[in-house]
This record gives structure tokens, sequence and C-alpha cells, in this order.
């Protein structure tokens, strides 16, 4: 008769719990929808300053390609 007294005990701890677990996980994904779409009013509001990265264009030099293969052919 205890055996089955701690079993029932147990398992309802175990659903409590799992419960709990689960409905704290629903208000985090809730909260982080929130977050996501408050970030996105403000972005619009307030837009980050993005900076034009500047292309770089270099030629390779005819010397650094012989060094190159100089210096592997060694």
């Amino acid at each position: 008769m205890l055996n089955a007294e701690i079993w029932t005990q147990g398992f309802t701890i175990m659903i409590v719990a799992m419960g709990i677990v689960f409905s704290f996980l629903v208000v985090l994904v809730i909260a982080m929808q929130i977050m996501t779409k408050c970030i996105g009013f403000i972005n619009k509001i307030w837009p980050e300053k993005t900076e034009e990265p500047k292309a770089k264009v270099k030629t390779a030099d005819e010397s650094e390609i012989a060094l190159a293969i100089a210096i592997a052919r060694s």
C-alpha cells in the first residue's frame, strides 16, 4: 500500500514540474516574439548607421607572382 502512495506522489510531482517548465517555455517564446517586434519597430524609427565598405582593388604585380613561384619551387 505504501508503495502505491509513493508512486502516486512521484507521478503527481512529475506532472506538476513538467507543467511548470512547459509554462515557462511558452512565456519565454512569447516574450522573445514581443521583443523582436519592439526591436523591429525601434529600428524603423532610429535605423542603424551602416558604412558601405570601400572596395580595395589590388592588382597582382608580376614580380610578386614570380616570387611566389620561386618560393614554391625551392
